[in-house]
């Protein structure tokens, strides 16, 4: 961040109007203008207000909009054909001594090209963030730091796009400085797609699934009942609640989890399968990383509605068995 912004930051907390702050700075309009919109192109999201004295004031804006939740805001993924296969990862925590941005790069979206697929989830908590509460050692000291970690590491490739839900730990940087590291990663990656903070809805066709992860203890954001399966991060392991919920296992290490037994790093590979435009079946396969190689840890098939996979099945049945030379008419 440039010293010039951070001096801006501090006059707008200061409560001066952009008026004063412009004077002070003696700066042209259209040079203060560009300065303003550098603070947003830095990841920092501002509202206006204006009063009848013609001034005009800045606030840091420290809220996602993470509450307005429904089938008319979901992001849309337009589904060309009638199978949509995808990879889930969640919590990598780059910052952390448990970081694993190696599995990402050199697993995962070699995974992805060899197997053609084009479409990675991202479940949450992508940084460490900086907890000065606690007293764990962090590879990397400071969110900006993390953040271009973030930038350099993060693998792309042809035709792979990330949609990324962004976490408690991510959403700090948002509520402590008003730093949207959303807005920043898709500024500054087009391939790096912003699903917003706690909870997001996709488009699948006629359908939709949610992806969400724990924010705090305030965030009561209420998934529709029409969403055909949800996937969360935030847990750290992989767990299938009621065919409903998928949690997303973590691509980091954890040695001081809670849990009985030390979670595996690892994703999902997912495959949605449509009839009629609606998601019919849903096979999951639980991909665990052991010794630096990709193993199969679990795989169910899911069937999220009974009587379009019925109609599904009947229809694949009739093309299977019917005569070549038929002479129904």
């Amino acid at each position: 961040m440039s010293q010039q912004s951070q001096f801006l930051l501090q006059l707008i907390a200061s409560g001066l109007s952009l008026n004063e702050i412009q004077k002070q700075l003696a700066l042209t309009t259209s040079q203060f203008s560009l300065l303003l919109k550098r603070l947003r192109d830095e990841g920092y999201n501002y509202i206006k207000t204006y009063n009848s004295l013609g001034e005009v004031y800045a606030k840091i804006k420290k809220e996602p909009n993470y509450n307005n939740i429904n089938e008319h805001n979901a992001l849309r993924i337009n589904v060309k054909d009638h199978i949509l296969r995808t990879v889930f990862i969640a919590d990598l925590h780059i910052g952390s001594i448990f970081e694993r941005p190696d599995i990402l790069r050199d697993l995962v979206f070699n995974y992805m090209i060899k197997h053609d697929i084009h479409i990675l989830f991202n479940g949450g908590d992508v940084i460490e963030n900086v907890y000065e509460d606690r007293q764990e050692t962090l590879r990397n000291k400071t969110v900006r730091s993390q953040v271009q970690k973030v930038l350099h590491l993060y693998p792309s490739s042809d035709n792979i796009l990330s949609f990324t839900l962004y976490g408690n730990h991510d959403y700090k940087c948002l509520t402590d400085d008003g730093f949207d590291i959303a807005r920043y990663f898709e500024e500054k990656r087009y391939d790096l797609i912003s699903l917003g903070y706690g909870t997001s809805l996709i488009r699948l066709k006629d359908d939709a699934i949610a992806i969400t992860h724990e924010l705090n203890r305030y965030n009561k954001t209420k998934i529709p009942d029409s969403v055909t399966m949800i996937f969360k991060g935030h847990s750290h392991k992989a767990k299938n609640r009621e065919n409903k919920l998928i949690y997303i296992p973590s691509l980091s290490e954890d040695k001081f989890i809670t849990y009985e037994y030390r979670p595996l790093i690892g994703f999902l590979d997912v495959e949605f399968i449509f009839y009629d435009k609606l998601i019919s079946k849903i096979n999951i396969r639980h991909l665990a990383v052991v010794n630096g190689e990709i193993r199969l840890a679990n795989e169910e098939s899911i069937t999220v509605k009974k009587e379009i996979e019925q109609k599904r099945t009947e229809s694949l049945m009739t093309k299977k068995y019917k005569p070549k030379n038929s002479f129904d008419k």
